[in-house]
């Protein structure tokens, strides 16, 4: 679709404008990630960053570390959830494998499976969201980014497809992908959100 292959194209050229302060900001956000509490906060300022970028505004580090100090409310709300999901989709699927269930055995670790990709991918618009809604309700930008996925069904697909196959390819070559995949995913999902928020609320079928 020219619309993801034009979101996919512009996400690089954000990369390729500003290369170091990229590369500096997925730094941060890896080494908060290891540090683990500030982990969700420095997710959520990289999607801020990547928000105010796709609306054609100047941001620069000094703006990422603002988000970071501001949105830790939001963030680990954010977090907090994913914790509880991510971990139970996990659980499951280990004790699936360790149940004997016969032939329905890779049926339901299947599913768990896919649940656990499908609430990952998720993501890559919820956060978005967050930025594009009146108030920073974690509950309300999940649910209007099932709405948007829905509604663009294949737009979504191609969109997912697309992008894991460009960090699979950014990680076989020199581990790219480690040092810019976080600031591209941020990138990309708010432009996509943007790409399609205008269409979606012309169908009055967006809440805030």
């Amino acid at each position: 679709m020219k619309a993801v292959l034009k979101i996919v194209g512009e996400s690089f050229r954000d990369l390729w404008a500003d290369l170091w302060t990229m590369l500096a900001s997925n730094l941060f956000w890896l080494i908060a990630n290891v540090l683990i509490i500030p982990g969700p906060p420095a997710t959520l300022a990289i999607v801020h960053y990547g928000n105010r970028l796709a609306h054609g505004e100047q941001a620069d580090l000094t703006d990422l570390w603002q988000a970071f100090r501001s949105y830790w409310g939001p963030a680990w709300r954010w977090g907090a959830i994913n914790i509880v999901v991510v971990a139970f989709l996990v659980a499951n699927i280990a004790l699936t494998g360790k149940m004997q269930l016969g032939a329905w055995e890779p049926v339901i670790q299947g599913l768990y499976v896919a649940l656990l990709v499908l609430w990952l991918a998720l993501q890559l618009f919820a956060l978005p969201f967050l930025f594009e809604q009146e108030k920073m309700s974690v509950r309300q930008a999940l649910r209007n980014s099932v709405v948007l996925i829905g509604k663009n069904m294949g737009f979504s697909l191609f969109l997912w497809v697309l992008l894991a196959l460009i960090l699979t390819a950014g990680t076989i070559a020199f581990l790219l992908s480690a040092m810019l995949g976080t600031v591209f995913l941020a990138s990309a999902g708010n432009r996509a959100v943007l790409n399609r928020l205008e269409l979606i609320r012309q169908a009055g079928e967006l809440n805030g």
